[in-house]
């Protein structure tokens, strides 16, 4: 009976593990309810339970911007590399512009912190808030007085669509416009000019203006040159010079130059300056030539160039070459040798713009002290102007030095800002156009505007400034602020520069297109400038409302006459009807469409 069940209960052993198996897989179907509510709790619980790790990217030790052709990201080189932060942390330099520039960088990195920690503290709600507002606001309005302004705009003027308001502005523009007597005797010239013998005794002034009117009417012929170019004239500036030969000009050079012409200032020359033009100025023996200005002269040789700077040293002090293509290491050389301080002349303004120079004929330039009395240096465009050239340059050059032009120069960078302000120690720069550079940067800007730094003399005062197509976000409100407030200080009878504001006013000539400015830049420059500007360019500037640019028009004085808005399509009506010298035909509103 035992073995009969034990027998009985292997066979419902092996009975039952047979069904268990056969039922094991219907048990694992979970029911769609249980599914369901396993997934919620996986998706709640995702974020917490989940532990990404961060994938590790491989770099190029021997891959550098420099060195390598090609770019392995999509976007090029522009992309933010990864090892940046280490970049910016080696200085090859420990100068007082280096160490100042790396504070500043410094102090910006850690105030975008707090900004960053302030923000996550206000996602906190609180029952004051709405009060708290309403402080800030009323703290904004004093800080930002741009904000009060609201234009004055007459209910005719709201009528309309755009089109037939901009016919109105036009046609009150046009109507407000009366010519000068000075302009009808001038048109009247140029329209009956073929009957005219001779100008007389009258001011350079006027010849220019008649020059300019003959080009616009395509009146400038060789007849009307040999009017133009009479005996007893100190200069002969033409704009246009398309229908003068060059056999023309060298057979009145040399009348004129013993006669008294000490200018001779020929734009778009082409074909008329060329080697008869120059062999007719050096046959001159006593000439008293004193600033030549020639641009694009295409026939100009590169020793030609250098023979009319040995012929005219003794009384040349303003050089100025623009486009021609042909002027090279023999002009240099000349330049450099004829106006050192073994030489016979003394060279006051310098100006190289559009030229093929290499970099060796530009270093050359710095070889001697030629450039020592320079009050005046332009180097725009010319391609292989670097940092390196301009650090030699600037430290060849005196404490008079007025203007410096390095606009489109693609390869400067802050060094040459460094360079600038190290140059200015007798305060004496009023004029800086660095249109086009790219490679500047925010924190050198302010390094070059900022006061009292050990080490460095005073900020440039400037009174013409022109930052046009940097980098968008370099030119800021900050730096327009450290600029309007540098060159309105005071000065002492020492030359020292204090920290009070003139009430002479500052700046003159601003041009600040394509940056990121807003209306703070509009209430410093109220602030600083007011009695002293006279030109305003914010073209293709997005962030300067009506608002800010109507603030500025209310405060300035009558002196403002010219305000340029070309690609600004967030200054509407508000501004161009409603601005307190809307009937002032002296304020020309430039761009409005």
């Amino acid at each position: 009976r035992r073995k009969t069940n034990e027998d009985a209960d292997k066979n419902d052993g092996t009975e039952n593990s047979n069904d268990e198996e056969e039922e094991q897989p219907q048990e694992r179907v979970l029911p769609s309810a249980v599914r369901q509510r396993n997934r919620a709790v996986a998706e709640r619980e995702a974020s917490r339970l989940a532990r990404p790790e961060r994938r590790k990217v491989g770099k190029l030790e021997h891959a550098t911007k420099g060195k390598s052709a090609v770019s392995s990201t999509p976007f090029g080189f522009h992309a933010p590399l990864h090892n940046k932060q280490d970049e910016d942390e080696v200085q090859e330099w420990c100068g007082p512009f280096s160490v100042a520039r790396q504070m500043i960088s410094k102090r910006e990195e850690a105030r975008r912190q707090r900004e960053e920690e302030q923000d996550t503290e206000k996602e906190i709600s609180h029952p004051l808030d709405a009060i708290m507002e309403q402080v800030e606001i009323e703290r904004k309005r004093k800080a930002h007085p741009s904000l009060q302004w609201k234009g004055k705009i007459s209910a005719e003027q709201q009528t309309g669509n755009i089109y037939s308001k901009r016919q109105r502005r036009v046609q009150a523009q046009g109507k407000s416009k009366v010519p000068t007597l000075f302009q009808i005797c001038v048109d009247f010239l140029v329209a009956h000019f073929e009957h005219v013998e001779a100008l007389g005794a009258v001011d350079s002034t006027i010849r220019r203006e008649v020059c300019n009117g003959l080009v616009a009417q395509s009146k400038l012929t060789g007849a009307a040159f040999d009017v133009i170019a009479e005996l007893g004239i100190e200069a002969l500036e033409l704009i246009d010079c398309a229908e003068v030969t060059q056999e023309q000009l060298a057979e009145a050079l040399p009348k004129l130059l013993p006669a008294g012409l000490r200018f001779i200032l020929l734009h778009h020359s082409g074909r008329c300056f060329g080697p008869m033009a120059v062999e007719a100025i050096c046959a001159v023996p006593e000439s008293q030539l004193f600033a030549i200005s020639i641009g694009g002269a295409y026939l100009l040789r590169d020793s030609d160039a250098s023979s009319l700077l040995n012929a005219t040293a003794k009384s040349l002090s303003s050089i100025e070459f623009k486009a021609c293509p042909n002027l090279g290491p023999e002009f240099c050389k000349a330049l450099n040798t004829t106006f050192s301080s073994a030489g016979n002349g003394t060279l006051l303004e310098l100006s190289l713009e559009d030229l093929p120079l290499s970099k060796e004929d530009l270093m050359s330039l710095s070889d001697t002290d030629a450039v020592r009395n320079l009050k005046s240096l332009s180097l725009r465009q010319v391609e292989k102007v670097d940092d390196e050239v301009v650090l030699k340059l600037l430290d060849k050059v005196g404490t008079q030095l007025e203007g410096i032009d390095l606009s489109l120069c693609h390869h400067i960078t802050d060094a040459s800002l460094s360079a600038i302000r190290s140059c200015n120690v007798g305060g004496a720069l009023r004029s800086l156009q660095l249109s086009g550079l790219k490679h500047l940067t925010e924190v050198g800007l302010e390094t070059l505007f900022t006061p009292v730094i050990p080490g460095l003399p005073s900020p440039p005062m400037l009174r013409s400034v022109d930052l046009s197509s940097c980098h968008y976000e370099v030119v800021t409100d900050n730096i327009m602020n450290l600029i309007s407030r540098a060159s309105s200080m005071k000065r002492n009878s020492e030359g020292d520069v204090s920290q009070n504001l003139s009430f002479m006013g500052g700046l003159v000539y601003v041009n600040v297109g394509g940056s990121s400015c807003t209306d703070t830049s509009m209430e410093s420059l109220a602030a600083t400038a007011s009695s002293s500007l006279k030109e305003l360019n914010i073209g293709f500037t997005p962030k300067v409302t009506d608002k800010g640019l109507g603030y500025l028009v209310s405060k300035a004085g009558t002196q403002l006459n010219k305000i340029i808005i070309w690609g600004c399509a967030q200054i509407t009506d508000e501004f161009l009807d409603g601005h307190a010298r809307i009937a002032d035909p002296g304020l020309q509103v430039v761009g409005a469409w």
